[in-house]
């Protein structure tokens, strides 16, 4: 018996929020370690999915909730044959700030997820937030979507997010002056030898330590800030061929490699899914 096909469809909800949305359902397909500049929060509704983050194995099921911070370096794959189904959303960080600047009134409030418990155990936050996701896909209704909305991140807020100052993630300044150099010059063509001296530490030692900060070494971090960025570019509207150039990647064709390895879908699909006006269909694949 041939296995269940598998689908990934994507959407945004800028209409009410900087929300991205994702409904997929992966068999063989395994993400790379990658990153988003969003939160994570994911609803398992079939299957296992399992995935590393921060040297360990977790395993989201139905009823539980993936958490993740932005930044933070993930994997994903299938456990069981009929591989795993799930909705995701990635929220902007902005927007969960404001949501936790009225849940807690505390203008200036930032939401943090607590990073050594990545999946929990909450089905009526599960389903409530499935419902949502569904409902932003097939409702026109802006109240009925946007009063759906806080009232599920106003939930995850209160539950499952703690309420402060978000902490850096990069705790020595001078990891901190190379991961910006690389964000500030993300289409250069940078070396090593230029971050170890704008850091003032070893190439050898920068490299080793930025790894252990943040789960990829800086050429891979890099390469998955600029999918991160490309996702920007390419919902507005940018040809794949230029997003590619301004990104910094070698052509088209290593764009695209990249975007799959890291999203599960290609520049052109994600272009068709999120609605980008002046995407034309005969751009790469």
């Amino acid at each position: 018996m041939s296995p269940p096909a598998e689908y990934s469809r994507l959407f945004r909800a800028d209409d009410i929020a900087p929300l991205e949305c994702l409904d997929a359902h992966y068999v063989t397909y395994a993400f790379a370690p990658h990153l988003h500049e969003d939160y994570v929060i994911g609803m398992v509704s079939a299957g296992v999915e399992r995935y590393r983050y921060r040297g360990t194995w977790h395993y989201a099921t139905p009823g539980t909730l993936a958490l993740l911070n932005p930044g933070e370096v993930h994997t994903g794959e299938a456990v069981e044959a009929e591989g795993w189904r799930y909705r995701v959303f990635y929220a902007a960080p902005a927007m969960l700030d404001r949501v936790a600047a009225e849940v807690s009134g505390q203008p200036d409030a930032r939401a943090w997820f607590d990073a050594r418990r990545s999946v929990i155990d909450d089905p009526e936050l599960a389903g409530q937030l499935a419902a949502l996701h569904a409902g932003l896909a097939d409702s026109t209704d802006r109240l009925a979507r946007q009063s759906g909305l806080y009232q599920a991140f106003a939930t995850l807020v209160a539950r499952h997010m703690a309420v402060r100052p978000a902490p850096l993630l990069l705790h020595r300044p001078a990891l901190d002056t190379a991961r910006q150099l690389l964000a500030d010059r993300l289409a250069d063509n940078l070396s090593l030898d230029e971050l170890a001296g704008a850091s003032g530490l070893s190439p050898y030692h920068l490299s080793r330590s930025f790894a252990v900060a943040f789960g990829l070494p800086p050429v891979a971090w890099r390469n998955q800030l600029r999918v991160a960025r490309a996702r920007t570019l390419l919902a507005r509207g940018g040809r794949p061929a230029e997003v590619a150039t301004e990104l910094g990647f070698a052509d088209q064709a290593h764009l695209t490699r990249a975007f799959r390895l890291a999203l599960g879908v290609t520049p052109a699909a994600y272009q068709r899914a999120v609605g980008a006006r002046s995407f034309k269909t005969g751009d790469g694949c």
